[in-house]
């Protein structure tokens, strides 16, 4: 199931960073953008859920940093597409990720 890894992806970036970079809890936060039902669905979207917005955020440094996380065959859908070039144009970073390698490599960069 395509979506479980996904899952199972974010799990272990988010548990890794929290274990990693105890001074940066609550820096590395999830988006939730699944409703449990339409009901729910029409009250999220009135309060400001946003459809293709990135899985995660990750504030660091004055900035804010969208991650979009999806599995080795995963693609984004047409709204992520669109959302991507909306948060770049205004500036922010979109990154796609893949692993927990490749929130590491990305952490350790920086």
């Amino acid at each position: 199931d395509m979506k479980l890894s996904e899952v199972k992806i974010q799990a272990q970036i988010f548990q890794w960073h929290w274990n990693n970079y105890p001074e940066e809890r609550g820096l590395l936060c999830y988006n939730l953008n699944n409703s449990a039902n339409k009901i729910q669905g029409s009250q999220n979207k009135a309060i400001g859920l946003i459809k293709g917005r990135s899985d995660m955020v990750y504030y660091n440094n004055g900035t804010a940093i969208m991650i979009e996380l999806k599995n080795d065959t995963g693609k984004q859908s047409k709204e992520q597409l669109l959302w991507q070039a909306t948060i770049e144009k205004a500036g922010f970073k979109y990154l796609i990720m893949r692993s927990l390698q490749d929130f590491i490599e990305f952490k350790e960069s920086r």
